[in-house]
């Protein structure tokens, strides 16, 4: 794999019971994603990447709970990693030639453009320290799975009580579930 994926795979190495995309899923990622996603999935497939600080998902998993989010359906937006946290790095078509890759902050309610291109996010944003720190919460994340243990595919950590609501980024804050009812949740907190 010679391309902008491949420094994303030095560091986040693939896990080791990761899921093959079916062809429905991998006929959808041609038609909507860049070719280097759709080779990602089909060479190593869905889940733990990084040992489990970030899974690359099946979309069709997240989608209902990024436009949820986002409060409409549009296939433009497709989400391609979930971090152990919960937060959703989705790939946003914006016309014929230009994308970016964006993050769902579900603790925070917040959305941020991480690279103005597919090959920006892979090649720099994700494989930065300090992002792996502050955004992927790395030293966290050890510290949870220590105190919490290893997460199943459809969960996550989150936060008791939720960051909108007075809970703080501490492992005595930390506890784990599914990470479809957590996203739910923190949304009717807002409403």
């Amino acid at each position: 794999m010679n391309n902008c994926i491949s420094k994303f795979i030095e560091k986040f190495k693939p896990g080791e019971n990761l899921q093959k995309p079916d062809e429905e899923i991998l006929n959808f990622g041609r038609q909507m994603l860049p070719n280097e996603i759709v080779e990602l999935w089909e060479k190593y497939g869905f889940g733990e990447y990084g040992d489990g600080l970030i899974k690359v998902v099946d979309p069709r998993e997240y989608m209902n709970s990024l436009y949820t989010w986002l409060g409409q359906k549009d296939f433009n937006k497709i989400p391609i990693i979930v971090t152990a946290f919960g937060d959703i790095f989705y790939y946003r078509k914006l016309e014929d030639n230009e994308n970016d890759v964006s993050l769902l902050n579900i603790h925070y309610r917040k959305i941020e453009v991480c690279g103005y291109s597919y090959q920006e996010f892979f090649e720099e944003y994700i494989l930065d320290e300090d992002i792996i720190k502050n955004v992927l919460r790395a030293d966290l994340y050890k510290q949870a799975v220590k105190e919490l243990g290893k997460l199943d595919y459809k969960d996550i950590f989150f936060f008791t009580p939720a960051l909108v609501l007075g809970g703080g980024e501490d492992i005595k804050y930390i506890k784990k579930g599914n990470g479809a009812v957590h996203h739910q949740v923190l949304l009717q907190i807002g409403q």
